[in-house]
């Protein structure tokens, strides 16, 4: 499980330190690392540990799988197939001894140019976002968020 937001500075050298309790969740899986693919929804990137990202792929696959002989599989016939085009754009990201990563370029562009980004828990996954992304995106979670307790209380925000 991935909690809280941690807001790590990168080094001179482009590197990143992984925040260390997610660096002890994730090497229990016997990798010291975790799948990354640019988020399809943010200016950010979404990762998961291995078994994570395979049960996501699982997913993926049964519902393409089911959608098979329907009208829609076959309104997508040009190949749609979202587990196939994840698998094409998600990269194995390794961390050092030290828990430092380097993002491989095309994850790099997803934050374009900082020198702080944070690592956003998602319970099940976390997301990488550049410390300005972070900064707009955070105040609008929070702001949707204070609207609906609101909502549910019978007040307003």
């Amino acid at each position: 499980m991935f909690l809280s937001t941690f807001m790590m500075k990168m080094d001179k050298k482009g590197r990143i330190s992984v925040p260390a309790p997610w660096r002890a969740h994730l090497s229990e899986e016997g990798f010291d690392g975790f799948i990354a693919f640019p988020s399809i929804s943010h200016d950010a990137i979404d990762a998961r540990g291995a078994k994570a990202f395979n049960a996501l792929m699982d997913k993926l696959q049964a519902d393409t799988q089911a959608k098979a002989g329907t009208f829609e599989a076959e309104l997508f016939a040009d190949g749609d197939n979202p587990a196939a085009y994840l698998s094409s754009i998600a990269v194995e990201v390794a961390y050092d001894g030290e828990g430092r990563l380097s993002l491989p370029p095309p994850l790099k562009s997803v934050l374009g140019e900082c020198e702080q980004v944070a690592f956003v828990g998602r319970h099940g996954f976390f997301q990488i976002w550049s410390d300005q992304a972070w900064a707009r995106q955070s105040q609008a979670e929070r702001d949707a968020f204070r609207s609906r307790v609101m909502a549910h209380r019978g007040g307003s925000a």
